[in-house]
């Protein structure tokens, strides 16, 4: 007998043991993250398991959030603020028995939209109808790691291997750390997210996710002549180490702060006995891509399925424009006033 039942903190370690037994499940899904965005915005969490009452096992989950915005309505999510998350399931009836409660609630809070971000096909959600929509432009970048950090050094080209090293020769020097390092990380972050126009998280998020992981995640800062100039910060499931959050002061440009920073990540990855090295989302030949793609990452799609109460909301319809406008204003505000700004409607915007 299969049920689909609430899932709240005293089911937590049979949701983190469900996660960690499954082939797509990404850091994102560990109940971690819930409590790092639920401390952070205050998001409420709907998340649910198809659970076998036989065997007392979870046979599959579904993490939701209820992102309320006055600008682009209430979304039902899964998951917001990051790449992928979405469904999991042992059978394709268990997913359907989630997806089908998750659209019993769109349609009882009458969301504006429900959004499932996979990492793999979901075949019941067919995108067939009026109001559903599959978007499969982004890919996340994955390297598989090599067993030590010698051998994958020496994998890498010759230039590659050249603007690993220039950093180090223009005495730069990275640190990895907890919340220590935290305030050095948020003065790069803050300052390069207002640089690409795009309002930045508190750094409370950094700090819960540091809570809430544990061990699991951690910092990493390039410091030149003492100031901080690139940062990270990863999380770790099972043998992928994931990368959120990276930035790099471009002041510094010339002396490839970044280039040590993802080094670094690698190094730490396979030190702790992760092999593959997830960077995170991009869009096909655009510039993170081709950077990535450069320390031999390969892609992988990502696929991000929408049902629309009523049409395609404003946000996400039209050319784009809109975005654009907004990212030049936001480009030449005071650091103060984003600092300030950014996490208010960072709250309202669950990309």
């Amino acid at each position: 007998m299969i049920s689909i039942i609430p899932v709240d903190d005293s089911r937590h370690a049979l949701w983190d043991a469900y996660v960690k037994s499954h082939d797509h499940a990404s850091v994102y899904h560990l109940y971690a993250f819930k409590q790092a965005v639920e401390k952070t915005y205050g998001h409420k969490s709907l998340y649910f398991a198809a659970f076998d009452t036989e065997s007392d096992r979870f046979v599959g989950v579904l993490p939701l959030f209820n992102v309320s915005s006055i600008i682009f309505g209430t979304s039902l999510v899964s998951i917001p603020f990051c790449d992928y998350g979405g469904l999991l399931y042992d059978d394709e009836q268990h997913g359907r028995m989630l997806y089908e409660k998750a659209l019993s609630l769109f349609h009882e809070i009458r969301a504006t939209v429900l959004e499932l971000r996979q990492t793999y096909a979901v075949p019941f959600v067919s995108g067939d109808r009026e109001h559903d929509e599959i978007i499969g432009t982004k890919v996340r970048m994955k390297l598989a790691l090599a067993v030590t950090g010698e051998e994958l050094f020496a994998s890498f080209p010759a230039k590659l291997r050249s603007q690993i090293r220039k950093p180090q020769k223009d005495g730069c020097v990275a640190k990895s750390g907890g919340q220590e390092l935290l305030d050095d990380f948020y003065s790069v972050f803050v300052y390069n997210m207002r640089d690409l126009g795009s309002p930045v998280h508190p750094k409370k998020m950094m700090a819960n996710m540091l809570d809430a992981y544990g061990a699991a995640a951690r910092i990493f800062v390039v410091y030149k002549e003492g100031k901080p100039v690139a940062c990270s910060l990863v999380a770790g499931l099972n043998k992928a180490l994931v990368n959120p959050w990276a930035s790099f002061n471009k002041k510094y440009r010339a002396s490839a702060p970044n280039m040590l920073l993802y080094w670094s990540m690698m190094e730490f990855a396979i030190a702790n006995g992760y092999s593959t090295f997830d960077f995170g989302r991009s869009t096909k030949d655009e510039g993170t891509y081709r950077f990535k793609e450069q320390w031999g990452a390969l892609p992988e799609p990502l696929l991000w399925y929408y049902r629309y109460r009523l049409k395609k909301p404003v946000f996400q319809a039209g050319d784009g424009k809109n975005k654009k406008r907004f990212i030049a204003v936001w480009q030449k505000l005071p650091l103060g006033v984003t600092r300030v700004l950014g996490p208010i409607l960072r709250r309202q915007i669950p990309l």
